[in-house]
């Protein structure tokens, strides 16, 4: 059997409304030379049943099941079983664009120090509408930033060398509901990231998304990892509710938004010393930066209008655009949205 160049990895459960289309658009792709391996966790509704239709129809689909495990035992399982020196994430419940998996691939191929690659996704509700874009920063500097503070690829997004799943001894088993962020904080330590500057994924947000079922549990596990990362990164234990209010958690009282502005400040010149940036990665980090802080001010301004100007006048510190016009329009607008939420 020919040794397929991209394994397409796709974990499944329950998921027979939304699995035609997520099937055609990975079964019509440009690039054809792949194998699809699908592991289905324990449906308990027709999500088999088609399945095994199209792997009847398609040799390149290899069907897998396992009992109700969850989604990390089902990927591992996909991933285990991978051939292609090439893997490629899917969900069930999303679309790629037929160019997908040929643009990603040409990148790889194209940016040996690469080894993870995502791209930007359109968002759609459950009746397939766009509502919106996620468009990630291409820069794998200003990636390396994003990881103290959030996901810098989209999970069913990446494409990734197998080695460095092999390396990393694939998904852990006790990241429950972090799994792609915890496999990306490790495998930052081993490669770079980036993400191909064009939308080639519909990703599907609705009642049934992960991020939306579980709500604070999954911030919160979120927030565990980046509080290890953070520490290990300063080499010094931090507050969880620092890092907690660097994700844009309501804090509770000024002292814990003192001591998340002095983290934020401290993760900023860490970074910039012992990382070689571009002006324009430069430039974009320290906006990210700034705005930051701008957004720790705001919260300041709930307890202290004193308080608000010295952590407004730090954020200028880091990024002289907060003065622009379009900055401060949407500074105020985000102001009363969260006075309007009660934030």
């Amino acid at each position: 059997m020919k040794t397929p160049t991209v394994s397409i990895v796709m974990p499944v459960h329950n998921a027979v409304a939304t699995l035609d289309d997520a099937m055609r658009s990975i079964l019509e792709q440009t690039w054809q030379d792949f194998e699809f391996i699908i592991v289905d966790d324990g449906s308990s509704d027709d999500t088999v049943v088609k399945l095994e239709r199209y792997e009847k129809l398609d040799s390149r689909v290899r069907l897998y099941r396992q009992q109700k495990h969850g989604m990390i035992a089902a990927l591992n399982q996909g991933c285990r079983r991978a051939r292609g020196g090439y893997i490629a994430r899917m969900d069930a419940d999303d679309i790629s664009l037929p160019h997908r998996i040929e643009k990603q691939l040409e990148f790889l191929e194209g940016h040996p120090d690469i080894g993870i690659i995502g791209t930007w996704v359109s968002r759609m509700d459950e009746k397939g509408s766009i509502t919106g874009e996620s468009c990630p920063s291409p820069s794998p500097r200003v990636l390396k930033w994003q990881h103290f503070f959030g996901i810098c690829v989209i999970h069913p997004t990446v494409m990734m060398y197998r080695e460095i799943l092999e390396k990393l001894d694939f998904y852990k088993a006790d990241a429950v509901h972090v799994e792609d962020r915890d496999l990306w904080l490790r495998a930052s330590a081993i490669t770079e990231f980036s993400n191909v500057p064009e939308i080639l994924l519909k990703q599907r947000v609705w009642s049934k998304s992960t991020s939306k079922r579980l709500g604070p549990e999954y911030l919160d596990n979120a927030i565990k990892l980046g509080t290890f990362f953070i520490s290990d990164f300063l080499k010094d234990n931090v507050s969880k509710n620092s890092v907690a209010g660097l994700r844009g958690v309501r804090l509770a009282n000024l002292s814990q938004i003192r001591q998340t502005a002095i983290l934020l400040e401290r993760i900023y010149h860490a970074f910039v010393a012992q990382n070689s940036v571009s002006s324009a990665e430069a430039k974009e980090i320290s906006w990210d930066a700034a705005k930051r802080m701008a957004r720790l001010a705001l919260q300041a301004s709930r307890f202290s209008r004193v308080e608000f100007l010295l952590l407004l006048k730090r954020a200028l510190q880091l990024n002289y655009r907060l003065l622009s016009p379009s900055a401060i329009l949407k500074g105020l607008e985000r102001h009363r949205s969260m006075n309007f939420a009660g934030y």
